[in-house]
């Protein structure tokens, strides 16, 4: 099969497509499915499942994304100066 299908609604123009002129019920039972699972696809009542998706030609597209854990996110951090503690910081006083 040469047909590539990215979403789930693509998927379902090319089951429609592929299903051409066949009815409901030749249809189901060609691909291995029940009249009534291919009619839930159909009208939004279920998600076709991953043999039926890899029968019709689907193929997931998987978007991977990174994001730093709170450890690469500390060690990415520019250091900060630590403040001076009360102890230490020199105090002005009235000499009056």
């Amino acid at each position: 099969m040469a047909y590539k299908a990215l979403t789930v609604n693509e998927l379902l123009d090319l089951m429609k497509k592929i299903q051409g002129e066949k009815t409901n019920t030749e249809f189901a039972a060609e691909i291995g499915i029940s009249k009534q699972y291919l009619t839930d696809i159909y009208n939004g009542r279920k998600v076709p499942s991953d043999t039926v998706s890899a029968a019709m030609g689907y193929t997931p597209r998987t978007e991977t994304r990174y994001f730093p854990s709170a450890t690469d996110a500390n060690e990415e951090a520019p250091r900060a100066i630590p403040a001076k503690s009360k102890a230490t910081r020199s105090r002005k006083r009235d000499s009056g």
